[in-house]
């Protein structure tokens, strides 16, 4: 086993996922600048930029929810905002079900299971605040993230996805926001809530 692997195998065997204290909130600053920092070049500033400034006021994601971290060897890795109410992001997302947002994690961690580890640990919290569905959107543009999301065995839900581009500038060229979702238990069917 080479040096590398075995950095893979410790991180993923040494994750810790607990909720974030206002102390975090520099280092979640940095892990989300790192891991979104890289979409700048493919989308206009009128968009990215207060997308970005979305992601990063984790004070308002946490008086609607709560910050998640992923530590490994002392550093926060990766960090996401649990909602237990999915239709307080004002994104179309039904009441009652739980959701996800600004999921991040560290670019030279991706692949080492930070971000499995966050969204298990967001369905758990799902599932005790009994919501039957956990639902989260993504950028059409972040194609790895929506390799990972299929490959966890998250279904798409087309009938809620939304024009991001249009939620930061009216004028600007559409961005799909693309949503996915995972029944808990035994949720009924999707439908779209107006």
């Amino acid at each position: 086993m080479s040096l590398s692997e075995t950095a893979a195998t410790r991180l993923d065997d040494c994750l810790l996922v607990r909720a974030a204290a206002p102390a975090d909130y520099p280092a979640i600053r940095e892990v989300v600048l790192a891991a979104y920092g890289q979409y700048a070049y493919l989308v206009a500033p009128d968009v990215f930029e207060p997308y970005l400034a979305d992601l990063l006021d984790l004070e308002k994601h946490a008086r609607n929810g709560r910050w998640l971290v992923v530590e490994a060897d002392g550093q926060i890795q990766g960090s996401g905002a649990f909602y237990p109410d999915a239709a307080a992001q004002g994104v179309g997302l039904p009441p009652g079900w739980a959701s996800g947002r600004g999921l991040a994690v560290r670019p030279a961690v991706r692949g080492r299971g930070v971000a499995r580890a966050l969204l298990a640990a967001a369905e758990c919290l799902a599932e005790d605040s009994g919501a039957p569905v956990f639902a989260f959107h993504t950028a059409s543009f972040m194609t790895s993230a929506i390799a990972l999301y299929e490959r966890l065995g998250y279904c798409r839900a087309p009938e809620f996805d939304y024009n991001m581009a249009a939620h930061y500038s009216p004028s600007a060229q559409p961005i799909t926001s693309i949503a996915f979702y995972r029944r808990l238990g035994s949720a009924p069917q999707l439908r779209r809530i107006k």
